[in-house]
């Protein structure tokens, strides 16, 4: 049975797998960087390498989002480095349509592309989007109900976007046509999306330079999201599958300050008191893996320290490799079934409980070494990626409502 409970801003959305609008099966397909079907895939790394870089992104994108910041056309975020893009999808852009590969970006409003002519572009595979051989491409006007917070004249408007590691895009807001596959193989065209077409760009999107731009997926007003509006009926939902490297799996994201206040493991409330959780709880699938704030993940520490004390086999694991913050332990005898004492986990929201099972709660690797799916962070409190998989979640984007469910998501294959 499906749970529901009031959405806010604070709890943040999107960064999947692949996208559906639920109303015209309207798809685009995003991979995972550390599938072996993503152009970002590095095959030299371990599990376990892969792992401590997700903790990385985790942790920036989580000093990022509680960053105080007022410029409406400008957006600050976490640093893109190279491993940084979690997810990457190809859209058609234009008339006739050409592939673009973007990174999927829960944290920016605008998407844009490198275009022809620039002043200054980074580095990509594909040629730059050719606005002249695009027979739909044309200036936004100022008139445009999308214009606010921009700045514009009589010819059009500009956009200015920086990033938080120093990278940034500046160019000009334009109107073009999108083209998404759909579940009947038809390709169907959006007509006059926003996007920015930049020409003044800086900064690595990623090590092997697949990306030409960004797909942004926030809650503004000019987002993909947003402006899809009533032809999605203002809902999405998606479903997470497991994040195994050898044998990741696409689904689908389908379109068509929520209070946390305990946490309980092993079916035993931790007792956390009233404001532990002052700035709310994220809900990012950007975030490869969750965080808790440092109140909350001291006493999950403390928990965890006296549950895994009883097994005389299994010792914590500390050294220069653990990153810093991270729960880490070693059965030194493994066992395929020792796992199974693992511990689930349970989210209490006002209004609803979101269980963690164990396989989501913690990361398992070789060797018989395991960690905590969640690190200690001053102040912020995410669910991750790891947390909400195989989780079906759907959005109303009109009702501020998030309702959640598990399921098998290896199955959402249509």
């Amino acid at each position: 049975m499906a749970k529901t409970i009031n959405l806010v801003i604070i709890c943040l959305f999107f960064n999947l797998l692949s996208l559906v609008i639920i109303s015209s099966g309207l798809r685009l397909k995003l991979t995972h960087r550390d599938s072996p079907n993503s152009p970002l895939y590095r095959p030299n790394l371990s599990d376990f390498e892969r792992f401590k870089q997700n903790i990385e992104i985790s942790k920036a994108r989580a000093s990022n989002y509680f960053h105080q910041f007022k410029p409406q056309n400008v957006s600050l975020r976490a640093p893109l480095t190279y491993h940084e893009p979690i997810y990457t999808v190809d859209i058609g852009l234009g008339t006739p349509a050409v592939k673009r590969t973007l990174i999927f970006d829960t944290g920016s409003h605008l998407t844009w592309t490198q275009c022809k002519p620039c002043i200054k572009c980074f580095r990509q595979k594909q040629p730059l989007f050719d606005v002249k051989k695009s027979v739909s491409y044309k200036l936004m006007p100022r008139t445009n109900k999308l214009s606010k917070g921009f700045e514009c004249n009589h010819i059009g408007c500009v956009y200015g976007v920086k990033y938080y590691s120093g990278q940034f895009s500046t160019g000009v807001l334009s109107l073009e046509d999108f083209t998404f596959g759909t579940s009947a193989g038809v390709p169907r065209r959006i007509l006059n999306m926003v996007f920015g077409c930049g020409m003044n760009n800086r900064g690595s999107f990623g090590e092997k330079n697949v990306a030409s731009g960004i797909l942004g997926m926030d809650k503004e007003p000019v987002s993909f999201a947003r402006q899809l509006g009533s032809r999605i009926k203002n809902r999405f939902s998606y479903c997470l599958t497991n994040m195994d490297s050898r044998k990741i799996k696409e689904s689908y994201l389908r379109f068509g300050e929520e209070a946390l206040t305990d946490i309980s493991i092993g079916g035993r409330k931790l007792g956390i008191t009233q404001g532990t959780f002052p700035e709310g709880c994220l809900i990012d699938s950007g975030s490869a893996i969750g965080l808790l704030n440092e109140n909350a993940f001291l006493k999950v520490e403390k928990f965890l320290t006296v549950y895994f004390s009883r097994f005389k086999n299994v010792k914590r694991f500390v050294g220069k490799q653990v990153p810093k913050g991270l729960i880490c332990y070693m059965n030194v005898v493994p066992t395929g079934s020792f796992f199974a004492n693992l511990p689930n986990m349970t989210y209490h929201f006002e209004g609803a409980d979101f269980d963690v099972p164990w396989e989501n709660s913690f990361v398992v690797f070789a060797k018989g070494m395991f960690c905590f799916a969640a690190m200690k962070s001053r102040n912020a409190t995410i669910l991750g990626a790891h947390q909400q998989r195989n989780v079906r979640v759907v959005y109303d984007l009109k009702g501020d409502k998030l309702s959640f469910a598990p399921e098998d998501c290896s199955r959402d294959a249509a």
